[in-house]
Parts: C-alpha cells; sequence; structure tokens
C-alpha cells in the first residue's frame, strides 16, 4: 500500500502557529478557504495569496498580503472580497495589472509634461556636444536661439508649426546659415532624446518637414589689388593683434582659421619651418611648411604663452575662440552712428575667403593642381593619387613661400598685381 503525501494526507486547518513555524520553501494551503494559500521565501518572509483559475482556464494567482502586517482572519476576509470580485465578472489579477498600467500611463504622461526642451537639451549638452571638439558653438547657438523661447515649453508637445514660427523663421530672416545649423542642433537633440527613452516611442520631431537654407558654395577670392588694400589696413584695423595674426596665417598659409587658433607649439618646430596638424577636418595628420614671413608671427607670438600659440585672454587654459575671429571681422564691416564701416573692402568677405583667396593665388603663381591639393590638406581620391605616394613637401614649401614674398611685393609701390597683368 502506498503511503500516502504529505499533500494528500489530512491537513490540518491552518493556524497562525502553524504559518509562524513554517520554513523557507514551504507552501500551505487552507482546507477551510480553498483558494488560500501561504508561502514562505528564502528570507523568511510569509505571504498570502489567492491563487484561482480565470475564465480563459488559465492559473493565476494575486498577492493578499504579508503575514504579521496581515493576520490570518484578514487574510479570510482578503479572500472573500476577491472572490465576490470574480462572482462580479471582475478578475483579480487582471484588474491589477490594469491599475497598475494605468498608474505607469499616468507616470509617463507627468514626465512627460515635466519634461522640457531645456531639460532635453542640457542632457543633450551634456551627454553628447561636450564630448565634441567644436560643440562650444552648438550650445552658444542653442542656449541663444532655442531655449529662451521654448525652453520651458514640453519637449514632446512642441509642435512643427510651433518651433518653426518661433524658432526657425526668425533666424533664418536674419541669418539663413546659423538657422541651417541651428536645425540640426535641435534635430540631433530630439533624436537623442528619443534614442534614450526620455520621449513616447510614437514621438514624431517637429522637425520633420522643417528645411534648412539652400546650401550656397561660396566662390569669394580677393584679387592682388583686394590683398593689397586688406593687408595696407590690417596694422590699423580695430582688430586685436592675435585676430590680425590669425588672419595674416590664413592668408600665408591657406589654413582654415579654426586650426589656426587651435594650434599649439608642441606641433610646431620653428627652426625646421614645419607645422603638424595632429587633428584636421579630414582627420589625416598634415604639415603646413612655413615661410619665412609666417615664421616672423610665429616667433613673436613664442614667448604669450607656453602650450597655446594664440591663448585666450579670459582661460589660460584654452585657446581663443574660432567664432572671436569671424565676430570681429563682421563688427569692422558694420557702419554705426553714420560712422562709415572700417573694413575698406567693398565686397563683403568671410575669414574662410583668405583661405580660399590664397589657393587662387598659389594658382596664378603657376602653382600645380597636386601641390595646391598638398598645401590645403585636400584628399584626392583619384587612382593617379593611389599610385603616386610622393608627399610634395619641397614642393610646397617652395610655392609657399614665393606666394608670401607675393604678398609683401603687393605692399611695394609700382609694383603691378597679378591680376592687373592679366587684364
Amino acid at each position: 500500500m502506498t503511503k500516502p503525501t504529505p499533500e494528500k494526507a489530512a491537513r490540518p486547518t491552518l493556524t497562525p502557529a502553524i504559518i509562524a513555524a513554517m520554513q523557507p520553501g514551504v507552501e500551505l494551503s487552507d482546507p477551510d478557504y480553498p483558494g488560500l494559500r501561504v508561502r514562505c521565501t528564502g528570507s523568511g518572509a510569509k505571504t498570502f495569496f489567492y491563487r484561482y483559475r480565470g475564465a480563459d482556464g488559465g492559473l493565476r494567482q494575486i498577492k493578499l498580503g504579508e503575514f504579521g502586517a496581515m493576520t490570518l482572519a484578514g487574510a479570510r476576509k482578503a479572500l472573500s472580497v476577491k472572490k465576490q470580485e470574480r462572482e462580479q465578472g471582475i478578475d483579480p489579477q487582471m484588474e491589477k495589472r490594469k491599475t497598475r498600467e494605468e498608474a505607469k500611463r499616468a507616470r509617463e504622461a507627468t514626465r512627460l509634461t515635466t519634461y522640457t526642451v531645456g531639460d532635453m537639451v542640457q542632457h543633450y549638452i551634456d551627454e553628447e556636444l561636450d564630448q565634441q571638439k567644436r560643440g562650444g558653438e552648438s550650445v552658444r547657438l542653442l542656449n541663444r536661439e532655442l531655449l529662451p523661447k521654448l525652453g520651458a515649453r514640453p519637449a514632446a508637445a512642441v509642435t512643427r508649426k510651433e518651433l518653426q514660427d518661433l524658432v526657425i523663421r526668425p533666424t533664418m530672416a536674419r541669418a539663413p546659415r546659423v538657422a541651417t545649423m541651428l536645425l540640426s542642433r535641435i534635430r540631433c537633440a530630439y533624436a537623442h532624446a528619443a534614442e534614450q527613452g526620455r520621449l513616447p516611442d510614437d514621438h514624431v520631431s517637429p522637425t520633420v518637414g522643417i528645411k534648412g537654407a539652400a546650401q550656397v558654395r561660396r566662390k569669394r577670392a580677393f584679387s592682388d589689388s583686394e590683398i593689397a588694400m586688406f593687408l595696407r589696413w590690417l596694422p590699423n584695423s580695430p582688430f586685436s593683434l592675435s585676430v590680425r595674426h590669425a588672419l595674416q596665417l590664413s592668408l600665408l598659409t591657406a589654413s582654415r582659421s579654426g586650426e589656426i587658433v587651435s594650434a599649439r607649439w608642441r606641433d610646431i618646430d620653428l627652426d625646421r619651418g614645419t607645422w603638424v596638424m595632429q587633428e584636421t577636418k579630414n582627420e589625416e595628420p598634415h604639415t603646413v611648411m612655413l615661410s619665412r614671413q609666417a615664421l616672423e608671427i610665429l616667433r613673436y607670438r613664442r614667448e604669450l604663452h607656453p602650450d597655446f600659440v594664440f591663448p585666450s585672454p579670459k582661460r589660460k587654459d584654452r585657446h581663443i575662440a574660432q567664432k572671436a575671429i569671424g565676430l570681429a571681422q563682421y563688427e569692422a564691416r558694420q557702419a554705426r552712428d553714420d560712422q562709415p564701416a572700417a573694413d575698406p573692402l567693398a565686397v563683403s568677405w568671410t575669414t574662410h575667403d583668405l583661405r580660399r583667396s590664397a589657393a587662387t593665388g598659389l594658382a596664378r603663381l603657376g602653382c600645380p593642381r597636386v601641390v595646391q591639393d598638398r598645401i590645403l590638406n585636400h584628399v584626392d581620391g583619384s587612382v593617379s593619387a593611389i599610385y603616386d605616394q610622393h608627399r610634395y613637401d619641397d614642393e610646397a614649401r617652395e610655392y609657399l613661400q614665393r606666394w608670401a614674398d607675393h604678398l609683401d611685393a603687393l605692399l611695394v609701390p609700382n609694383v603691378t598685381a597679378l591680376d592687373a597683368r592679366a587684364a
């Protein structure tokens, strides 16, 4: 005869003493109250729960309370309430899930109303822009153009019309290129917030459908006569010495203004006349061959700072911002209080036009295109470039020196400029 298992043996009526004596891993039912069970967890806590079958036949259970905080009598009373709910067609466990999901949705709605554009932008700055080498300009742009108008608005509630009317269109009317950059940064901020789960899964960014300004490729290059006028005016211009030197070096080396202001002495060899750029636009190291005129400017600046060629006057651990050059150039072109602009050039220009002017001047001096590309650090993707591994360092040095000498010659009276001779 088979010995009855503990489950099949006569089960005593559940009492508080029996529950208190339960060991971890033990689970008991209450024979007088079908469906009521108590389980002892690994930590020794005893939990009352109601086990039942749903309308679909699935076995479910719902917690009633913890033994101690809830008495056995209280658990039996709670069981009765749950059974009454079932008689009314309410599934206790499904109702609990429904209540939990509604609470979650309410919390999510509250979170979304409190997660503002300002919060979103700050997260984007802290987690993305601060790690980017040139992220400072984007930070200033967002803080200046976006946050004063929409910073307090819930990020998920901003509409495309609202963003366009309050932020993009006014900026576009004033500065199309800035507006396009701003739109790009806002788009990135929304994308970052969505990736981090801070916006609803079905959220559509308000930037969708908004177009930036059409990209216009600038072709402005100074003529020799304009260069002569510019160089004669520069020493008496309202620019600071650092801005004047940066503009001169841009013209002498055909380098980008951002690369010039971030130059460090550790990368410059004044004896050999070389400047090795470690970080460039195409992410390839680039050696600039320095003319005698460029070296003269650099030697003048050598004692200004042990690390940076163009140290910031406010932060000794940083170089001046590229923006400082553009702002100074912009200010010099503004006429105020019935006073003409300080800049003598009739046609507007940007700092990048100096690099283009240098490349154009080199071409007029007969510099071959392959040497121009070497000087400008342009990547040649042609088949010929794959086979031609010559560095063209000597040729670059020769033509940059010829270009620097030509700039000096433009300042000598009675010397005819190249463009005038060609005309």
